[in-house]
Formats: C-alpha cells, sequence, structure tokens
C-alpha cells in the first residue's frame, strides 16, 4: 500500500515577508487613490488596476517561497541489494583467513566473497528486507553480455539499481578497483538523493602483502636444436626489507643455472637465461624458481614451468663475396662447421670459374632456389659484370621484404656494396655510406669497438654468460685497422657499436648497426676485421658471434614453423589496441613457395574465455608465397595463433605477448579511497573484510519504513514569472488604449 498527503509550505524569512506586505500595501493604496481620483470612471480604473495588483501579489507570494510538499507513505517490503564485484581484478590473493588453530591461509577476493556468500553472512538481511544479489563488472554489450575485464561502479549504482523501487540500502562487495565509466560520486549523489545508503566493502588488502613474484617469462613455443635461446624473467619483491634471493633454472636432468640478486623493497629486476638445447627433437619442460623466503604471504607466485618444443631444423645461409679475403674465410668456415647451419657459398672471384668447390654455387639462385635461404652474407661484392645484377638485387630485395630472411652487410676494401644503393636493396641499408670515400677508412692504428647502450643488452653482441663478463670481454677483444666510411644512421636503425674516435652527423660513427626491413632484419658490420677476435682463443668468440648472428637474423622466419608455413607477426612486440599484421610463408615439400591457395588463422588469447578471432590471409606479392592478414588485438597478454591453408596439407602455430595497460591487474592492493568517498556521500559505512558483520547489523537496525518527501517550489518556476510579466503587459497596453501613457 502507498498513502499520500499534500500541503502548502512557505519558506521565507522575516525579511521577505516584510518586503511582501509592503509591497502589497503599497500597491493596494495607490490603486485606492486612482479609484477615488476616478469618480466617473471607476469601471475603468477596476480594470486597468487588476492585472497589475495581480502581478504584485503573485511577486509578493513568490517572496514567501511557496512550495507544494508531497508525503508519501509505503507500506511495502524495503529492498536490500547486495552489489559484488566480479571484475577480473577480485582474482588476487591477498585475503588473510584465520584457520580454527591460528594458522593463516591466503585466499582469493572473489573465494573470500563466494564463501561469505554461501555462508550467511547476508542471512539477517533475508529476515528483514527483500535481497537481492547483483554481480557487476563492465555494462553489457549488444548482445547483453559483461566481461571481467573491467569495472564500472557508475553503470552498477545507477542503471543496476533503476528497477528497484523500494530500494533501502545497498551493500557494495568490491576491491575499489574502479576504472571505467563515469565518476562514482555523481551515481552516489543520485542514490542519496533517494535516501539510499550504500554501505561499502572493501575486500582486499590496501597494502601489498609480503612477496617475491616472478613473472614477465615468456619462452618461445619451439626453438631449433643447438639454438641458443633466451628466456626472460622478471622478479619483484614486496618484502618489507632488502632479501637475497636464489633464482634457479632446471630442465629434465636437474638444475641448469642459478642466480643470485639482492632485491631491495620494492625493486624489480629483470634478467634472462640462455638455454641451449639439446640435439634431440622433442618438447622440452623447463622451469623457473625462487625458493620461498621467510615470511613470504603469496607462495604460489614463486616458479613457473613452461615447455619449448625442440625442433631439428638447419638454418640455410649464403656467403656472397667477390675475393676470398681474410673476414670471408673465416665467416665461411664459422658457417660450415656450425651443426645448425646449412651454408652454401659464391664467390665472384674475377678470371675463375665459379661453383668449383664444395658448397659452392657456380651461378647467383633462382627465385624460388632463393627463398629456401633464411639469412644472406652479403660481401664485398656490387651490381657490374661477372658479379651481381640489378634482378640479383630485387631478388635479395623481396627475400628480405616479403620472405623475412635476414641480410648482413659486409662492405669491404673495394666499395663494391656503393653500387647496390642505387638498386631496391639500397632502402635496406641502415646507415648512410659516404660515396666521397669508396674504400673506406684504413688506419694504422688499431680501433677498439665500443658498445652503445642497446648494442652490451643486445643478444647479438652477448659474448659471455653476465653483462659485466661481457663488457670486460669486448673491451679486451683485438681492435679493427679498416672500417667503412659512415656518414649517419638511418630513421628506425639501432646502433650497437661505435667507432671509438670517429664521429658521424648524428653522433660516433656506426660501426654495427641494425634495423627491420619489411618482414626481415637486417644488419651492417662496418669493419672487415671480425677475424682477429680469433687471436689467442681461436674460435671461441668468432664462431660464437656469427652463430648468433645466423640465428638472430633468422628467427623471423622460424617464430612458427609447421607443415609446410613458416609464420612471423609485424610488429614483433605488439600493443593491446594496435593492429597485428600476421604474415605467412608457404611452402611445399621441396621448399618452394606455394601460391593462390586460401590461408585461415584464428587467433585467440590464451587466459581469457570468449570467441576467438578468425581471419583469412591474402597473398602477397606472387612467387615468393607470402600470405598476409592482419587483426587488433583487444586485451595483453599471451595470444596463441593457429594457420591453416584450406585443404589442412599445410599447418603452423605460434604465441607471441601482446603489451599494454591492463584495466584489471590481478594482484594489485585494494582501493580505499572511492569506497570510502561512496559511502561517505550515502551516509553509509566503510569498513574493510572483517567488519562486514558490522555493515549488516547497521542495515538490519534501520527504520522498517521511510517516507518519501517530494517538493514542488513554486516560486522557482519559470511559468510563475511568465504570468507575472503576462500582467504587467496587459497593465501597460490598458494604460496605453486609454491614453494614460
Amino acid at each position: 500500500m502507498v498513502f499520500s498527503s499534500m500541503e502548502l509550505e512557505l519558506r521565507a524569512d522575516w525579511i521577505s515577508i516584510t518586503l511582501a506586505v509592503v509591497a502589497m500595501v503599497a500597491s493596494l493604496v495607490f490603486a485606492a487613490v486612482r479609484y477615488s481620483a476616478e469618480p466617473r470612471r471607476k469601471a475603468r480604473v477596476v480594470l486597468m488596476e487588476f492585472p497589475r495588483l495581480l502581478a504584485v501579489g503573485m511577486l509578493a507570494f513568490a517572496l514567501l517561497q511557496p512550495e507544494i510538499v508531497t508525503r508519501v507513505s509505503k507500506d511495502l517490503v524495503p529492498e536490500i541489494v547486495a552489489l559484488v564485484d566480479d571484475s577480473a581484478s577480485m582474482g588476487t590473493k591477498d585475503v588473510v583467513v584465520l584457520g580454527e588453530k591460528g594458522d593463516a591461509t591466503v585466499v582469493s577476493r572473489d573465494a573470500w566473497l563466494g564463501e561469505k556468500l554461501s555462508g550467511g553472512a547476508l542471512a539477517p538481511l533475508k529476515r528483514k528486507y527483500k535481497l537481492s544479489i547483483e554481480r557487476f563488472s563492465t555494462p553489457p554489450d549488444k548482445d547483453g553480455k559483461s566481461t571481467p575485464n573491467g569495472t564500472d561502479f557508475s553503470y552498477a549504482l545507477t542503471d543496476q539499481l533503476a528497477s528497484y523501487g523500494n530500494l533501502r540500502a545497498v551493500v557494495l562487495l568490491s576491491d575499489g578497483d574502479w576504472n571505467m565509466g563515469s565518476a562514482p560520486l555523481a551515481a552516489a549523489v543520485k542514490l542519496r538523493a533517494r535516501g539510499v545508503r550504500v554501505h561499502c566493502v572493501r575486500v582486499g588488502s590496501p597494502e601489498w602483502l609480503p612477496d617475491v613474484e616472478l613473472s614477465g617469462v615468456v619462452p618461445p613455443s619451439f626453438c631449433l636444436a643447438n639454438e641458443r635461446v633466451s628466456i626472460p624473467y622478471q622478479l619483484k619483491s614486496r618484502m618489507p626489507k632488502p632479501v637475497d634471493v636464489k633464482i634457479v633454472f632446471s630442465g629434465i636432468g636437474g638444475m641448469l643455472e642459478t642466480r643470485e640478486a639482492k632485491l631491495a623493497p620494492g625493486e624489480t629486476i629483470r634478467g634472462s637465461f640462455l638455454w641451449k638445447p639439446p640435439e634431440v627433437e622433442g618438447a622440452r619442460t623447463l622451469s623457473i624458481k625462487v625458493p620461498v623466503l621467510k615470511g613470504e604471504v603469496v607462495k604460489n607466485n614463486n616458479s613457473t614451468s613452461f615447455t619449448i618444443e625442440v625442433k631439428k631444423e638447419a638454418l640455410r645461409t649464403l656467403v656472397i663475396d667477390s675475393l676470398p679475403r681474410w673476414e670471408y674465410r673465416y665467416l665461411r668456415n664459422a658457417l660450415e662447421r656450425d651443426p645448425g647451419v646449412d651454408n652454401r657459398s659464391l664467390l665472384f672471384l674475377p678470371g675463375m670459374k665459379r661453383g668449383g668447390g664444395k658448397h659452392y654455387l657456380s651461378k647467383f639462385p633462382s627465385k624460388e632456389e632463393l627463398s629456401k635461404f633464411d639469412v644472406v652474407f652479403l660481401g664485398d661484392v656490387g651490381i657490374g659484370t661477372g658479379e651481381l645484377t640489378e634482378k640479383d638485387a630485387e631478388l635479395l630485395d623481396g627475400l628480405v621484404r616479403q620472405q623475412g630472411s635476414g641480410i648482413v652487410f659486409l662492405p669491404g676494401r673495394r666499395g663494391r656494396q656503393l653500387t647496390l644503393l642505387k638498386t631496391p636493396l639500397g632502402d635496406a641499408y641502415p646507415v648512410d655510406l659516404d660515396p666521397s670515400k669508396p674504400r673506406g677508412l684504413p688506419s694504422g692504428i688499431e680501433s677498439k669497438t665500443e658498445l652503445t647502450g642497446k648494442g652490451r643488452k643486445h643478444f647479438l653482441l652477448t659474448l659471455a654468460d653476465t653483462p659485466s663478463m661481457n663488457g670486460r670481454l669486448w673491451r679486451g677483444l683485438p681492435g679493427f685497422f679498416w672500417s667503412a666510411s659512415v656518414l649517419r644512421a638511418r630513421p628506425g636503425a639501432e646502433v650497437l657499436a661505435t667507432h671509438p674516435g670517429l664521429r658521424a652527423a648524428d653522433g660516433r660513427m656506426p660501426i654495427i648497426a641494425i634495423r627491420e626491413y619489411g618482414n626481415g632484419e637486417v644488419l651492417f658490420m662496418g669493419t672487415d676485421n671480425a677475424w682477429r677476435w680469433r687471436k689467442g682463443v681461436e674460435d671461441k668468440y668468432h664462431y660464437r658471434f656469427w652463430g648468433q648472428v645466423a640465428r638472430w637474423m633468422a628467427h623471423r622466419r622460424h617464430l612458427a614453423g609447421g607443415r609446410g608455413i613458416r609464420c612471423f607477426i609485424t610488429p614483433e612486440k605488439p600493443e593491446k589496441g594496435r593492429q597485428v599484421t600476421v604474415n605467412a610463408t608457404l611452402s611445399d615439400r621441396a621448399g618452394f613457395p606455394v601460391d593462390g591457395t586460401e590461408v585461415n588463422v584464428t587467433a585467440s588469447p590464451e587466459k581469457r574465455e570468449g570467441s576467438p578471432v578468425m581471419f583469412r590471409l591474402t597473398q602477397k606479392e606472387k612467387g615468393w608465397g607470402v600470405y598476409s592478414g592482419s587483426f587488433t588485438p583487444d586485451d595483453a597478454g599471451v595470444w596463441k595463433l593457429d594457420i591453416k591453408s584450406s585443404d589442412g596439407a599445410l599447418s603452423a602455430s605460434t604465441r607471441f605477448e601482446v603489451s599494454g595497460k591492463r584495466l584489471e591487474i590481478v594482484g594489485r592492493p585494494a582501493r580505499s579511497t572511492p569506497l570510502r568517498r561512496i559511502a561517505k556521500v550515502t551516509k553509509g559505512e566503510f569498513v574493510s573484510t572483517d567488519g562486514i558483520d558490522n555493515v549488516v547489523a547497521a542495515v538490519v537496525a534501520m527504520p522498517d519504513a521511510l517516507d518519501v518527501v517530494k517538493r514542488f517550489a513554486l516560486w522557482s518556476q519559470w511559468w510563475w514569472a511568465a504570468i507575472i510579466v503576462l500582467l504587467l503587459a496587459i497593465h501597460w497596453v490598458l494604460r496605453k488604449t486609454h491614453g494614460l501613457i
């Protein structure tokens, strides 16, 4: 039953009342004087003065601030709504639960809430009120589905509560991680106007629990036998004091490597383990672990295990040069003796027949034959009679740009590579060569290669096991007596090493530089004296360097390998919400490119439920077997790609990580401020997890019924002022008509 009553209230103070009385009395006196002064025209005086008296009366009445007050009493069962946060951040394990024996157990926020709701924590509310439990996260999409990828308080406090007509109070159970929608205080103000109090229960710890977290372990899904694989990791300390930790890298046979680190409170360190897989093919399970420290509460994030598929697939390289200089000889030997490399050589030696030795080619390979090579080392050779043709340069350009192969530029003292700059291959160069000095910069003084900041961290130049040892090693390596003359590094290039004394237009002159070109990688080696690194140690560092170059330059073509498909993505480290291009190279059993087929891709995030993204790749340039397509990842994290040809004969799969800011972060402390403000605005209570019983008691103690008071202010209505203006206008027109103006 609903009961209502209506009454008129005046809310004016004594000053407004005095002004209203004075105005009304003065108007009546003036009208009486006019009436007595016109004894023969009394009817006309009454007609003219009545609108003015009525206008003054309405104005005086408005000064009294009249309001029509309606009181509605509801004889209905009051409603209580429990809003339960269902977002992803509620999966954070930071709620400490004490057992019967006093032992502490850490559970997730949603697990604690589930236990409380199923255990009858809100049962006292059901005996007095009509209790409803609403779960919320993000507003529903066009299909009516919500996702746990965000928290929208405004939506929960307005849209989800709009259908409750006799709402008395709301119990909001959340970790306070508001990250979507409009400001929740505006919704809180609306609830306060309805007389609804919001009692907030903060679920989760407002501070980081003592913890050492191991994260950032994103290994490749597969690797080649004898290929050194970098496995990154990240370690963050949330312990109250500095701690010493041991990082253990293990495989099936036991511990492979250990490292020790000292972490200050809040400090994050990053590192990586280099792992060389065995020659035998198959899946290898590896793990990285940090032993649980004394006082550490969260113990389930100290280790991770992963599987890497080892494939026995040799990298195919091609070395092209004009003269058998020392750099060429030792580079060829390094590749020929590498068990993971299948090398071929092409030597344009003037006056001699090509292809006479073992693994030598007699001519430049055709397009189909060239597409089999993962890396091409291009020495002191150029365009001209008895060397490369412009068609050959176009094929090399297409191999890198289309198929994702790598090319290494190794200029020499003949300066033949300057002739390549006028061909399409010239666009691939990471640097601009100085045309005025085609024979480079010979020197009688030894120059040491200096690593840049990026070079000290790059896999290509890692010749020792630790950063400090690597720096000392490079400072001790024999230097060079010749270098190519470089004007500047091109935009997009990364300079890894420089000349110690010579400068270019934008800093020290580059000696080693890399850049992405199309789908592939390009490396510039500005000296031909790397063979000197063998001094005193033989092949130790020289072979390791060129082996790493071959593997790094070919890694895009081998990111995902399967039955006749090689796949790679661009950019290699994509971001959430930005387009990712998927490139696939298809080849038949003989290794020749496959053209004119359909390629289907399924992209799906590994740690999220929902429909995967499905799209089709289209062929780019015929003759290379390269297909390309794109999609936009809508969430950060690890994604999986499954690629198949239309007939299912060719397939491959790979994983890659999408970076970006995630709205819902598992592991972040609970936020008290948004919940505290909502409770304050609505005159509710704010408590932590141990105070949920107090909130229930406060709701139970509320009065059974609450009158709803609605006020209608007459004096502030626009139409009231309009009537006053209209009456004064009528009065003016009547006086004008009778000639009094």
